[in-house]
């Protein structure tokens, strides 16, 4: 039997977190997603608000594994490129409005995360893009990526808008038409 292959999974979906107590359910494996935990099979991440802040919930069937890099405050941490998530990172569940401070500033934000793998067992490391306003919301989540073997995952860079991924694609295949409209025949 040949070994299983590390894979790093990228979510590209755009979600918009209600500005509400329930907030916005997340499965990182199945890409479910509910307005309520009982709606959302296995959800791994509960963004929300209290009282107009944002503020992360972490549950699930395994929530003991389930977590946010943070500092020893704790307070989670907006990643920047080059950090590292996985066995060696510090995680919270703190569910305080205190905790999510990097995440209240209008801008793109980045949160490390740490889930229970449903369909492999594995403790998997991964990371989620936002975008919030001041205080947290407007909010919304832009996609996650996570490695799949229950190794450690490197953030390089936010995943990008699909505004973005749109505009750079379309202009991709602006210069690829040039291109071949200047060819000689």
């Amino acid at each position: 039997m040949a070994p299983a292959q590390a894979v790093v999974v990228i979510n590209t979906t755009s979600l918009s977190i209600p500005n509400t107590g329930d907030g916005l359910y997340i499965n990182f494996v199945t890409g479910a997603t509910g307005s309520t935990g009982s709606g959302t099979a296995g959800y791994d991440f509960n963004p929300y608000s209290v009282g107009g802040t944002i503020a992360f919930f972490f549950g699930g069937a395994a929530s003991p594994n389930n977590g946010g890099v943070a500092t020893l405050v704790p307070a989670y941490v907006d990643l920047s490129p080059g950090t590292v998530i996985g066995a060696a990172s510090t995680f919270s569940q703190n569910a305080q409005t205190t905790a999510t401070a990097a995440f209240q500033t209008a801008g793109i934000h980045n949160l490390g995360v740490r889930f229970q793998n449903e369909a492999t067992g594995a403790v998997n490391y991964g990371y989620v893009t936002m975008r919030t306003g001041t205080g947290g919301f407007p909010a919304t989540i832009l996609g996650w990526a996570y490695e799949n073997s229950g190794s450690s995952i490197t953030f390089t860079a936010p995943i990008p808008e699909p505004s973005t991924t749109l505009m750079l694609s379309l202009g991709a295949l602006a210069i690829g038409a040039l291109a071949l409209r200047r060819k000689p025949a």
